[in-house]
């Protein structure tokens, strides 16, 4: 045999080994295709973010608010969400703050929601059917009818009686006196608390107001005033101007969150206090928010 010919086999062997073997050898890359998903997982007090976006911006924005959420109701937070490139954000994907905040009202021992294609699905355990069917409703709205809910709810103190249709004929507007009693309701027992001497709500305090977002939105013709109240504490002048304030950032933030409500803040100052007495309990209880459905003029 030539030592052309030998030369040759030889090439070809080595340039066939190399072929096979090196690609094992090299990096693998991730590719950029893919389809936006979401997942949102509460379990032992930990808030798992997983799945992956295609927008920058709604990815950041979804992981903020489960930060705040989670400091409000003393979760740990783990980010586990990817960034598509070269991928069409999903339409959903700027809903996914609103919907954080439905997932809060769940009970936090275990929940979970995720978002493929143009399906939702939401599991979880609720108090009772009708906080079912409202927090259905409610996430249905904040994602539009292009994406199909799937309930994987549990009523807590309910038999497994089947529950009204979410997707039903739009409910008759509650009147001025059914959504004061639901607000005053979220409200008991609880307090929009803010930095000292600021207008700027606490983490506590913004997972409150959370809690209100719900109830307004279904709601949306009711008209709201928000008034903001101080302790008897510093000058009379300095206390209304704070209770202004406080009054304004409860109202944008709630604007900021896409609630449609006609709101009005107004500040009382210590004009209209709950309690009298000079005690440190009595001033934290005056100084409050207070919702007041209004008639309409």
């Amino acid at each position: 045999m030539s030592r052309g010919i030998i030369f040759a086999v030889g090439l070809f062997a080595l340039t066939l080994l190399a072929l096979i073997c090196i690609p094992r050898h090299l990096p693998v890359t991730s590719s950029a295709s893919g389809h936006p998903a979401f997942r949102a997982h509460i379990e032992n007090g930990h808030l798992t973010l997983s799945g992956a976006m295609a927008s920058e911006e709604a990815k950041l924005a979804a992981v903020s608010r489960a930060q705040e959420l989670a400091k409000g109701l003393k979760l740990r937070v783990t980010d586990n969400l990817d960034l598509l490139e070269d991928t069409n954000p999903a339409a959903w994907e700027t809903a996914v703050p609103a919907l954080l905040a439905e997932v809060a009202l769940l009970h936090h021992h275990q929940a979970t929601v995720s978002l493929t294609d143009r399906t939702l699905t939401v599991k979880g355990t609720v108090a009772t059917g009708e906080a079912k069917s409202k927090l259905l409703h409610d996430v249905a709205a904040s994602l539009g009818s292009a994406v199909q809910v799937q309930d994987q709810l549990t009523v807590a103190s309910a038999t497994p009686a089947a529950l009204p249709p979410v997707q039903a004929s739009t409910p008759a507007h509650a009147s001025r006196a059914q959504v004061q009693a639901g607000l005053d309701d979220i409200l008991r027992g609880e307090h929009i608390a803010f930095e000292s001497n600021s207008a700027l709500l606490t983490p506590k305090g913004r997972a409150v107001v959370d809690k209100l977002i719900p109830a307004l939105k279904r709601s949306p013709e009711a008209t709201i005033e928000i008034g903001g109240h101080t302790d008897a504490y510093g000058d009379p002048d300095y206390n209304l101007q704070l209770s202004r304030t406080r009054a304004e950032s409860v109202r944008q933030y709630l604007v900021d969150h896409g609630v449609p409500n006609r709101l009005t803040a107004v500040g009382y100052g210590a004009t209209r206090p709950l309690s009298q007495e000079r005690t440190r309990a009595a001033s934290k209880k005056n100084r409050r928010i207070e919702f007041r459905v209004k008639e309409e003029r």
